[in-house]
């Protein structure tokens, strides 16, 4: 579970569109891959006032603080939040609370968080449907969740699931949670090739049905992560079952008209034609992908 640059910096986005404050619980312990300079830096750039915290805790692996990057509770607190604690299905990176989230999370911490962060830990739960339970059990209503990496394309094996962006726009749009934020990117990990920083993120802005035509093999060899910031808001909940916006949206569109008469019987030829224009259509398919611009949203950040 990590913090790297571009995670970050659309924490930063996040910050400058509505302030933290109070009290956050990180799901899983955090690690962060930017020092103190760099976020500076950074929230110059993008207009966020950092805020004043005592001395400098760097991060609690040894190979990150060596190169001066930030815990987890200090890159928190300069975002603004005056409490972060932290949770985890063991002790070993020393989280304050051990919990499994594939069980209900105990009554005494209902309601204590004004946001609740993850990155890079519920697709190794099993219980899905538990996590957003539990994540909706933790917040006061006002609070938000963040997604802050979740695995979404090219990630075999690296947990339970991979997730499509719809998953989270149809589960809190159909709760009654306010969407703040939902984007995608394409991206290689920090560590790739020895480098500790990826090349930029392309952060482009998620909408239902913005990734039909590349939704079959469209996104080549490149890893692809998503963002995206609910809030809850008073009445929402966690047990409604969405139905999936892509099968709304078709459902909703008009049909094609029916022939008014039946269709003439097909020969023999044009049965035997069927294969090819199987094979024809399929190659089609496979040259567009390959060979013509893919239909994107357009870029709204480069981090």
């Amino acid at each position: 579970m990590g913090i790297p640059r571009g995670t970050a910096r659309l924490l930063l986005d996040e910050a400058r569109r509505e302030p933290f404050h109070g009290r956050l619980l990180e799901l899983g312990k955090m690690t962060v891959y930017a020092t103190a300079e760099e976020l500076a830096g950074w929230a110059d750039e993008q207009g966020v006032a950092l805020s004043q915290v005592g001395p400098l805790e760097l991060s609690h692996q040894p190979e990150l603080a060596r190169l001066g990057c930030l815990s987890d509770r200090d890159l928190f607190r300069r975002l603004g939040f005056a409490e972060v604690e932290s949770a985890d299905v063991s002790d070993w990176e020393g989280a304050d609370h051990v919990l499994d989230l594939n069980q209900p999370v105990p009554a005494t911490l209902h309601g204590r968080y004004d946001a609740v962060f993850e990155a890079g830990t519920i697709q190794h739960v099993f219980h899905l449907p538990r996590v957003f339970e539990n994540i909706h059990a933790l917040l006061r209503p006002g609070g938000r969740v963040i997604h802050g990496m979740a695995p979404s394309s090219n990630h075999v094996d690296h947990g339970f699931y991979m997730f499509s962006p719809t998953l989270f726009h149809d589960f809190y749009a159909e709760n009654g949670w306010r969407l703040e934020a939902e984007y995608f990117f394409e991206f290689s990990h920090y560590w790739h090739r020895g480098r500790f920083h990826a090349p930029p993120w392309a952060i482009r802005r998620y909408t239902p049905g913005c990734l039909d035509e590349v939704a079959y093999g469209g996104f080549g060899g490149r890893q692809v992560g998503l963002f995206v910031v609910a809030t809850k808001l008073g009445g929402a909940t966690a047990d409604r079952i969405p139905q999936q916006s892509y099968f709304s949206r078709h459902a909703a569109a008009p049909r094609p008209p029916r022939p008014s008469q039946p269709a003439t019987p097909r020969g023999a030829v044009e049965r035997a034609l069927d294969p090819l224009l199987v094979r024809a259509k399929a190659l089609k398919q496979w040259l567009r992908r390959r060979l013509l611009p893919r239909r994107l949203p357009p870029v709204v950040a480069r981090y």
